[in-house]
């Protein structure tokens, strides 16, 4: 049974084609054994990933691919890599159901047209950057 609506598939089919330059892979890690929603998980990526031709889909256990999991510094399950033309970084823990929906949308399209929709003031400030640093976003309607 579909998750989406069928008006909510049709307005993201059309958005994908509008907005999607490039192919996107998104990664989805799961663990049989001690993971919350990952069942869920997988149904929503399945979904998304079918509603457009430059969007695949992968899928590897945290507790068995570990070579995976280092190459994509996967922390814990349900996680979800968004990758490009290469790996930006963008990653996703949790359901994305609800609020959070559109934001894992939102990450799809960024990654595929390489476009961050930050300022040119921000990015330049942000080229002044010179040493790593782990940005974490909590999202919650709460």
């Amino acid at each position: 049974m579909p998750l989406l609506s069928e008006q909510d598939t049709e307005f993201l089919k059309k958005d994908f084609e509008s907005k999607l330059k490039n192919n996107v892979k998104i990664i989805f890690f799961k663990s049989e054994d001690a993971c919350l929603y990952c069942k869920e998980v997988k149904d929503i990526l399945a979904e998304v990933s079918g509603l457009s031709d430059k969007i695949t889909l992968e899928e590897y256990d945290f507790d068995k691919d570990k070579e995976k999991v280092k190459q994509y510094s996967i922390k814990r399950t349900p996680g979800i890599v968004i990758e490009g033309e290469k790996d930006y970084g963008v990653r996703f823990y949790g359901i994305p159901a609800g609020h959070e929906f559109m934001t894992l949308i939102h990450g799809i399209m960024n990654v595929s047209s390489k476009n961050t929709g930050l300022s040119e003031k921000t990015i330049e400030k942000l080229k002044e950057i010179i040493k790593p640093y782990n940005i974490q976003v909590f999202v919650t309607p709460t």
